[in-house]
């Protein structure tokens, strides 16, 4: 059978939180287990609709946007690692991902810190007990990269099968505290700094739309938003010697598109406002950059041209953005949803 890969995407992007267990039919030789009563395990389920998202094991070295998970494995789990410990270690992680916490520096000097995501213990604790217990898809890329980065003697044909224990696998935490110490974490003042430029420039941003709709109307306001939103960012992207730009999943202006990484991060936006979850700011450094990323969420007034077609958008409002925007996505929200996100990249002095 074929992997229904997106499928499980569009799941993935429904929210992070724990879903009813009422589980697709994907198929068995994806990770060869099943249970007895034919049920796909739990945990295994969350693998594939939720953290394959960003750890995707089908996904080249130069692609990822997160550890594989065969990785995480690898390094929480040791010869000596009871389930019991390894289910506590990664409860505590997700449930607050901080650099101090990690077994992975080199993740977090290429990846940054993983964004926060609202699951309920109960479904840490199923992805634990199927991580724990049964084998992993494994990227084809991956055996090499692990034996260059710890040792052959670290890679064991049987690591990932029954407890995925392998011989000489573990580190000490000596040895953690040391590698961790490698790892420069992004100061704090880059998050405070990137919440007030986003915060500013959708303030000027909001308030010259309003003055466009006074003006205008609605139909005139979509003219002002193609033909001078992006220079008003720019402009306020330069008095602050930053870069900062608007991305979505569902783009309106084909050019604010988000990656696949920043997909990544709008979904785990939305998990945290779906659950009601503090909204916690991603920070993070790559190579000499730093960026900063924060939800965009809508109000009633963005449902006028970001709506429910024909039920929260005008027949004439449809009109324009259909003659302005011929390959729109950004409709369809409702009021207090994510519908994209701030980026804000800093330019070092």
């Amino acid at each position: 059978m074929k992997y229904i890969t997106v499928f499980l995407f569009v799941l993935s992007l429904v929210a992070c939180k724990d879903a009813t267990k009422t589980y697709s039919s994907i198929p068995e030789d994806v990770t060869g287990v099943m249970t007895q009563n034919n049920e796909l395990h739990p945990g295994k389920i969350v693998l594939e609709n939720q953290c394959y998202i960003c750890h995707n094991p089908e996904a080249s070295e130069s692609t990822m946007i997160a550890p594989p998970m065969i990785a995480v494995k690898k390094h929480y789990i040791s010869v000596e690692t009871t389930k019991e410990e390894f289910t506590a270690a990664l409860v505590n992680w997700i449930n607050d991902p901080q650099q101090e916490k990690s077994k992975m520096p080199g993740a977090l000097r290429k990846f940054g810190i993983m964004p926060y995501q609202p699951h309920s213990e109960e479904t840490i604790r199923d992805i634990a007990d199927y991580m724990y217990d049964n084998e992993i898809p494994q990227p084809a890329w991956f055996e090499e990269h692990f034996q260059k980065g710890h040792g052959k003697g670290m890679m064991g044909k049987g690591m990932g099968k029954g407890k995925g224990k392998g011989k000489g696998m573990g580190k000490s935490q000596g040895e953690m505290k040391n590698m961790q110490s490698a790892y420069e974490e992004v100061p704090a003042i880059y998050s405070e700094k990137g919440m007030e430029y986003a915060m500013g420039t959708q303030a000027i941003l909001g308030k010259n739309l309003l003055k466009a709709i006074q003006k205008t109307g609605t139909e005139g306001a979509i003219s002002f938003c193609k033909e001078a939103a992006i220079p008003l960012t720019d402009s306020m992207a330069t008095v602050k010697n930053t870069i900062i730009k608007r991305v979505s999943d569902k783009p309106r202006n084909l050019s604010n598109a988000a990656s696949r990484e920043e997909t990544g991060y709008i979904a785990a936006f939305k998990a945290q406002l779906a659950t009601g979850s503090d909204i916690r700011p991603i920070t993070k450094r790559v190579n000499d950059l730093v960026y900063f990323y924060y939800p965009i969420t809508t109000n009633a007034k963005c449902l006028q041209c970001h709506g429910v077609k024909e039920r929260d958008i005008e027949p004439s409002v449809l009109t324009v953005l259909s003659q302005q925007y011929p390959e729109d996505k950004a409709t369809g929200y409702n009021v207090n949803e994510v519908r994209g996100m701030w980026r804000v990249q800093f330019i070092e002095e």
